[in-house]
């Protein structure tokens, strides 16, 4: 079988054997060229101009027959018995009955269907290892480098493409953690994208955090106006308007340009948590409390109630929202002065997560994560490290 990448760094194996290095940048180029010409023929001249434009025409037809020789050499018949190239004396073009898998088919053939899947689409982005013809650039061929160039800018596009898919998809399964992290990939293309910051705008605001909307929207205006010197379009700012109006009738204008305003910030399915935590430099603990208040949040009583008593009351030291369970089950007063061990704390916390993570998959999204506290972020580190089995981190 043979399996051709040229995304990234070019990879061409026939049956199992790695070949790229038999076939020298030239050959690889050829056979580049006339995948992208898909089915039509590319004449022997065309190629030669491609290839080797400064040479003469005697030199030029020899290179390319030698080429077209070594290509034959080390990629052999399919299991069908079908050659790989067809040439006749004026053309050459990949024979269409040839059974091989290449990267750049796969991604020029999508066409958005309604049999496309999450996982069928992911498949196709995992394609996109790099630029086409990656680190190649062929001395005096400025008419086959100006190509290159311009088909990677198509790429580009046919990424966008599948994105944009794979946003609705996510969008479907309510997966919005995925969508904003997608349309952020599309923007790094294409930062303009006034449609996908419309639709980042309506995720947030599915997920209940409208104020981060608004911020998104600030940043975005504050883009366009660096850069080109424009507003944004009607659409957004209407969406932007109506966002900040639903807003004003709970919290004042400087609430919501504060960001005071709270939001709702936990996701939960049947067996799935994904809270979004937040980070403030200098304050111990802090990331480590805002965790274990979402959690409650979250779960309530579920797996609280797994810790022991010395655990709740270590954890409220730093997170007095666990005190109010405790106060309804023991019969206790907490002393607010006395001091409890670092090691405790964190012991707790682990305690804790462990057990969520026997019943449910944990995704924990830090904002702001460059802020985050020095013991807090020791502990991530060191939950990294077991890794506890259920439990993932989302840095941003």
């Amino acid at each position: 079988m043979l399996n051709i990448y040229f995304l990234g760094k070019s990879i061409i194996e026939y049956n199992g054997k790695v070949i790229e290095d038999q076939l020298g940048t030239k050959s690889i180029a050829l056979i580049c060229l006339l995948v992208l010409n898909e089915k039509r023929y590319l004449s022997r001249e065309k190629i030669e101009g491609y290839l080797w434009p400064d040479s003469n025409m005697d030199a030029a037809r020899y290179n390319l027959r030698y080429n077209l020789w070594l290509i034959k050499k080390n990629i052999g018949p399919d299991k069908n018995g079908n050659l790989f190239l067809y040439v006749d004396n004026d053309c050459c073009c990949i024979n269409n009955d040839y059974d091989f898998n290449c990267d750049i088919i796969d991604i020029m053939k999508f066409r958005s269907s309604e049999k496309d899947s999450v996982e069928s689409i992911l498949k196709l982005k995992r394609l996109f290892r790099g630029d086409l013809l990656e680190g190649c650039y062929f001395k005096k061929c400025d008419e086959l480098n100006d190509l290159i160039i311009f088909e990677r800018m198509k790429f580009e596009q046919h990424k966008v493409r599948i994105l944009i898919r794979l946003v609705e998809l996510c969008e479907n399964r309510d997966n919005y953690i995925d969508c904003l992290k997608i349309i952020n990939e599309i923007l790094e293309i294409e930062p303009y994208d006034e449609e996908m910051v419309l639709k980042a705008l309506d995720i947030y605001v599915k997920c209940g955090k409208p104020v981060t909307a608004i911020t998104y929207y600030n940043n975005f205006s504050e883009v366009l106006a660096n850069s080109l010197g424009i507003l944004p379009s009607h659409k957004l700012r209407d969406k932007y308007d109506n966002i900040r109006s639903v807003l004003s009738e709970t919290y004042s204008d400087s609430e919501i340009s504060d960001g005071i305003c709270s939001e709702s910030i936990q996701y939960k399915n049947t067996n799935e948590i994904k809270i979004i935590s937040n980070c403030i430099i200098g304050v111990e603990f802090f990331w480590i409390a805002d965790v274990v208040g979402k959690i409650g949040d979250s779960i309530g009583e579920d797996c609280i109630n797994q810790l022991s008593q010395k655990e709740l009351l270590d954890l409220g030291y730093i997170q007095s929202d666990i005190l109010n369970y405790y106060n309804r089950h023991f019969d206790f007063v907490y002393n607010y002065n006395q001091e409890v061990l670092h090691v405790n704390i964190i012991n707790a916390f682990i305690k804790l997560l462990t057990f969520i993570c026997k019943k449910y998959r944990l995704t924990i999204i830090i904002l702001n994560s460059s802020e985050i506290d020095d013991i807090s972020a020791n502990t991530i580190k060191y939950l990294k490290k077991i890794n506890i089995e259920g439990l993932t981190f989302i840095e941003e």
